[in-house]
Order: C-alpha cells, then structure tokens, then sequence
C-alpha cells in the first residue's frame, strides 16, 4: 500500500512540473506571437508607404515631363510611325 502511495505522489508531483512548464511554454509563445504581430504591423505601414511612393513615381505626368525636360524626349514624327495590323 505505501509503494502505491508512493507512486501515485509521484505521478501528482510530475504532473504539476509538466503543468508549470507548459504554462511557461504557453506564456513564452504568446510573447513570440506578439513580437510577430507588432512586426507584421510595421511592414505592412512600410508597405503601405512604399506603394504610395510608387504611385508618386509612376504617376503619367512625371514620367511625360521627366522624358519631355531631362531626357530631351517628345512623340515621334509621323514618318517615323509604322503601324502594324493582324
């Protein structure tokens, strides 16, 4: 009788050390969830930025006036067109 006493201690006593290691577990994984959100957060501001910034960039009218002013470009004479059908 007192070896299964003994036993069933045991079992009680392991049992509470894996239920604090698991909430320690737990707690140590919700941090890293966290720590991952808060990231996702800051990429998709910086994501959000750097479409914004595309869209700037790309916009029509710069890209005519960067070609027109910096680049010397301009539409091609007409005799330099070929027009080419299907």
């Amino acid at each position: 009788m007192k070896a299964l006493n003994f036993i069933l201690v045991l079992l009680v006593v392991g049992s509470a050390l894996q239920v604090v290691r698991l909430v320690a577990t737990d707690r140590h994984l919700t941090q890293q969830i966290a720590v991952s959100r808060d990231g996702i957060e800051r990429l998709e501001g910086t994501y959000a930025e750097l479409q914004l910034e595309e869209g700037t960039l790309t916009a029509q009218g710069r890209i005519e006036r960067i070609a027109a002013e910096e680049l010397g470009m301009g539409p091609p004479a007409p005799e330099r067109l070929t027009v080419v059908f299907r």
